[in-house]
């Protein structure tokens, strides 16, 4: 077969003869009649292209809409048979005490906090620590006495031996009638024998007590407090004197006496008094330490201080040859207040509002003492921590 070509209609015309040829011989084959398409790319070039990819094209669209189609039915049969991923999917399940491990410094909802409004602050769960003291070692109290106790110590998380100590004797003076004297001291961390420290400071204020009690009078209140000091510092610089181990020995002290009226502190070291009142909390006590005079120079804040490298570097302890730096403050109280004494493993990890919100939301002095240890030990507990707390009847 050839092809005439025709300059008038630009059209190209077939030999009609040996077309008929051609067809004659497909309906005599017919299993060759897909082979039509090579016959014409054999006698027309231009045509036989156009429809072998006509051809292609029909194919790749049919493979491709088969494909589409059975992605379409597996998607189906998956919604039916699972329903809605969004819906359905399972969230992992974080406990408490996860929480609690990765959110260094926020406390754990009591179970019956969790249904409260969202205005109350949050309250730690009391797992850990043990039950609070609230009888002083003088036994049983004086009539008339207007204000409740109750002392807490943890030896904490990270240290093996509880260095601190703590000391309630209550008794009654005809001068000013009942009161009452609460230590807590606390044994130099790290160093040798500060446990030993600690418990010779308690010791030797409870025999300057029982040897010769306070008298009438806020001078001779603040003279007995001193002595009672000194006779600690004696007794810690004696030992030192006798035993090579325990040269460096020491221990820190906040110490109060308390009457119906006012508390008489005196402090060495970084151990601290807090007055709580219903409406605000007051540092009674000043640190004898280098962080604390960085502060009232103003080179650091206070909220700097809390992780101040040097923060537990202290300038004045129960145990030092050289003069001994000592603080004694007044504060009055009244019915509702309360006084805490603790070591610097409390106030150094709970700032003092989170001691405030603790103190205020709990009423029984007992378990409030609880919840502060507790809080403390949460916050991370790598040091000994211990507290009194004195409530002042209403």
């Amino acid at each position: 077969m050839r092809a005439v070509f025709n300059p008038m209609n630009k059209q190209p015309t077939v030999d009609t003869a040996q077309m008929k040829q051609i067809w004659n011989k497909l309906e005599n084959s017919p299993p060759n009649w897909l082979l039509a398409p090579l016959l014409f790319y054999q006698t027309n070039d231009w045509l036989s292209v156009i429809l072998m990819v006509s051809v292609g094209l029909v194919i790749a669209a049919v493979v491709i809409g088969a494909f589409l189609l059975i992605l379409l039915r597996r998607s189906s049969s998956k919604k039916q048979s699972a329903g809605d991923p969004a819906a359905t999917e399972q969230m992992p399940v974080i406990s408490d005490d996860d929480l609690a491990a990765t959110l260094p410094g926020t406390m754990t909802l009591d179970d019956n906090d969790k249904d409260k409004d969202d205005t109350e602050p949050s309250l730690p769960v009391i797992k850990t620590v043990g039950e609070p003291n609230v009888f002083p070692i003088s036994g049983e109290r004086p009539a008339g006495i207007g204000w409740d106790i109750a002392s807490l110590t943890d030896v904490g998380l990270k240290r093996e031996l509880n260095e601190d100590n703590m000391l309630m004797i209550e008794a009654e003076s005809s001068d000013f009638g009942p009161y009452g004297v609460y230590v807590v001291a606390d044994g130099l961390g790290g160093h040798v024998a500060g446990e030993v420290a600690s418990q010779l400071t308690v010791d030797a204020i409870q025999e300057q007590h029982e040897k010769n009690p306070p008298s009438l009078g806020s001078a001779s209140i603040e003279e007995w407090l001193r002595d009672a000091t000194t006779a600690a510092n004696e007794a810690v610089l004696m030992h030192q004197h006798d035993n090579e181990d325990s040269k460096k020995m020491g221990s820190t002290l906040v110490m109060a006496l308390v009457t119906a009226t006012d508390a008489h502190i005196m402090n060495v070291g970084d151990s601290r008094a807090y007055h709580i009142s219903p409406e605000r909390i007051e540092q009674v006590s000043t640190d004898h330490s280098l962080v604390e005079r960085l502060v009232q120079i103003g080179q650091i804040t206070r909220e700097e201080a809390r992780t101040h490298k040097q923060r537990n570097v202290i300038y004045s302890t129960l145990g030092e040859k050289r003069k001994m730096e000592i603080g004694y403050y007044q504060t009055p109280l009244h019915p509702g207040d309360r006084l805490l004494l603790c070591s610097d493993g409390l106030s150094e990890k709970l700032p003092d509002e989170e001691i405030f919100k603790i103190s205020h939301h709990q009423e029984d002095p007992a378990l409030a003492i609880q919840m502060l240890v507790e809080a403390a030990k949460q916050a991370g507990g790598d040091d000994n921590i211990t507290g009194i707390l004195i409530q002042m009847n209403e």
